[in-house]
């Protein structure tokens, strides 16, 4: 699970609690499995997963419930949302949080972001670069404007949710939306950014073969999963020929300072379920 902590210092007008004496609980669905809390009331959380072709089964929506709500985190970006009644059903069993998704009415996969509502609100959404299908897969990032509140710290910032396309054979396409996506970081220089999503490449790859050179390479955005990057025990991907940390966050420069205290890991799901379950329930992709 790509996690970003960061810790804030800035005061708020009119202090209030942290956590907020208005936490929302979050009951899951079940107690099947013992899943890590990996929340932090002093730093905003963000996660991004893959949750292949939700819901892959019967079971999926209760298990992701839980996971969400064992693990609380503030801010998950979603990608490859299938089944949107399924999506609405995670929703609803989830009140504590607020999600939104794309809507491409094709057979292009959707994109999601939940958030907590008792420290998180988003301002406003929107799907990005309507002109730049190709580069996308026709999966046109979602980006939200949101503020994050705990206490006297505060942050507003951007995320925007993004699934790049696959495989060897997309490697172009990859390296263009890399490309728009330095330019528009670029572009908005005093803007607090955050990306995230599954990129479908490494970042450590040298020059030559890297699809997201424009993004390793920029002075204006850094991802926090350099310091995963290379070790098999982090990786997103974990099975196949394809296998190493292909899901990434990645924040524009006025947020490198924050990042200073910050934590970046992959969450081993199938270590509390066991590897089968979790790709035949709920994903190929670990957060």
């Amino acid at each position: 699970m790509g996690f970003l902590l960061i810790l804030l210092h800035i005061n708020l007008v009119s202090a209030q609690s942290c956590p907020p004496e208005d936490t929302l609980a979050v009951t899951p669905a079940q107690n099947s499995y013992n899943f890590p809390l990996v929340n932090n009331w002093h730093g905003v959380e963000v996660m991004t997963w893959n949750i292949k072709e939700f819901a892959q089964h019967s079971t999926t929506v209760n298990l992701v419930n839980e996971i969400i709500a064992d693990g609380l985190p503030d801010v998950i970006a979603i990608q490859e949302i299938e089944d949107m009644s399924e999506f609405t059903q995670l929703s609803s069993s989830l009140p504590a949080y607020e999600f939104i998704h794309t809507n491409y009415n094709s057979t292009n996969l959707d994109l999601g972001l939940a958030v907590r509502k008792d420290c998180v609100e988003i301002l406003s959404s929107q799907t990005l670069f309507p002109g730049d299908g190709w580069a996308f897969a026709g999966r046109y990032p979602l980006q939200a404007e949101i503020d994050w509140h705990c206490g006297s710290s505060y942050l507003n910032f951007e995320i925007i949710n993004v699934h790049y396309k696959a495989y060897d054979e997309g490697f172009d396409q990859r390296y263009e939306a890399s490309g728009i996506l330095e330019s528009y970081i670029s572009d908005n220089p005093n803007t607090n950014i955050v990306v995230a999503g599954d990129f479908n490449d490494h970042i450590d790859d040298p020059q030559n073969f890297n699809s997201l050179w424009p993004l390793v390479n920029s002075s204006n955005a850094y991802f926090v999963t350099t310091s995963i990057a290379g070790n098999s025990y982090h990786n997103s991907f974990p099975w196949g020929s394809y296998a190493g940390l292909i899901d990434h966050i990645l924040i524009s420069a006025p947020l490198f300072n924050e990042n200073e205290n910050g934590n970046t890991y992959t969450l081993r799901l199938d270590d509390y379920m066991g590897s089968s379950s979790y790709q035949n329930y709920i994903s190929d992709h670990r957060p």
